[in-house]
């Protein structure tokens, strides 16, 4: 995104998958979460890798068959609206099948996003994929470990802290605990200016003839797919025509870069290339979800604002059993 936004002449075709480009704003949503997950500085995460399987659970008795398909896979998180009143709450003792209302609280948080003096900062996290092997573990809870390089500490609080003792504050000693955000802005103006690629100014891109695609699993756990969608909206509205040469892509069920329920396996570089070099723009991708060499399940996706929508007859791990449509 960065080379398309700033060196537009470097690349006739880019594949950006699952994109970090608005990195200070990224870090207050990795230490907002830390500070909820890890009242108690890191000495213990809140919650547990039993407790994230269980909110998973709830998330999906909730949501997973919104789309017609019973299969642990949401397939449009924006129609998912969690009622965490029906959500199992401990009365007394902490127990394997209910939540504490502090474990509730943090986890309101992540779905919720950095706002900084009436200012949405980042975009809180999709629904779904929460106990997940590479889901909250090991992005947002952390994942406990004998090895002598990775321990109890989540990956958001390593990525969180170093953006800010180094890029920010420039102070090796700076403390995420006591941090409240207030000169955020202040602050991060100099980091952003070379670390961010937020720009939606894709004028020079498509002049030179650039085609992009972007795809963000819907489920991942350490970049908002929220985030993607809001910047590709924001140059959508400086530019109609955006669909012309930039296209978004959202997986569902997919973590970050893969991995999840979900098919998340396609050759995005050829969609690429048939698009720069034959004229043929991807109006649906093939994702497979794969079983060593063998393909269990493949969909397609379709470029946003549209999505795949299950015809209630066929095979869902077909991709024909699916048709292009808007969201409700």
């Amino acid at each position: 995104m960065m080379e398309a936004q700033r060196y537009p002449e470097d690349f006739d075709g880019i594949a950006a998958g699952a994109p970090a480009f608005t990195w200070p704003g990224l870090g207050t949503e990795f230490i907002q979460n830390t500070k909820a997950i890890y009242p108690d500085q890191m000495n213990k995460p809140i919650l547990s890798k039993s407790d994230l399987e269980l909110l998973e659970r709830n998330v999906l008795e909730q949501c997973d068959t919104l789309d017609g398909i019973d299969d642990d896979i949401i397939n449009d998180p924006l129609r998912c609206h969690i009622n965490f009143d029906l959500f199992p709450v401990c009365e007394t003792d902490k127990g394997d099948d209910c939540f504490t209302e502090a474990q509730l609280s943090a986890i309101r948080t992540v779905y919720r996003g950095v706002t900084i003096k009436g200012r949405e900062v980042y975009p809180g996290l999709p629904v779904g994929g929460e106990g997940q092997p590479g889901g909250w573990f090991p992005w947002i809870v952390g994942l406990p470990s004998d090895s002598a390089d990775f321990d109890k500490t989540s990956l958001e609080y390593r990525y969180g802290t170093e953006v800010f003792k180094y890029f920010v504050f420039h102070d090796s000693s700076w403390n995420y605990n006591s941090y409240d955000f207030d000169n955020f802005f202040q602050y991060a103006q100099f980091a952003s200016s070379f670390l961010d690629a937020t720009s939606t100014d894709y004028t020079e891109f498509k002049k030179q003839g650039g085609k992009m695609i972007i795809y963000h699993g819907w489920n991942d756990p350490a970049l908002s797919a929220l985030s993607t969608i809001e910047h590709y909206e924001k140059a959508s509205v400086r530019d109609s025509l955006l669909p012309d040469y930039i296209r978004l892509f959202l997986l569902p069920g997919v973590l970050h870069c893969g991995g999840g329920k979900g098919p998340d396996k396609a050759d995005w570089l050829r969609y690429l290339q048939d698009w720069v070099e034959k004229d043929q723009p991807p109006d649906q991708i093939l994702v497979s979800k794969m079983e060593g060499e063998q393909k269990v399940m493949t969909r397609p996706v379709f470029p946003y604002p549209f999505i795949a929508k299950y015809d209630y007859k066929g095979n869902p791990d077909q991709p024909g059993s699916f048709y292009k449509t808007l969201p409700e």
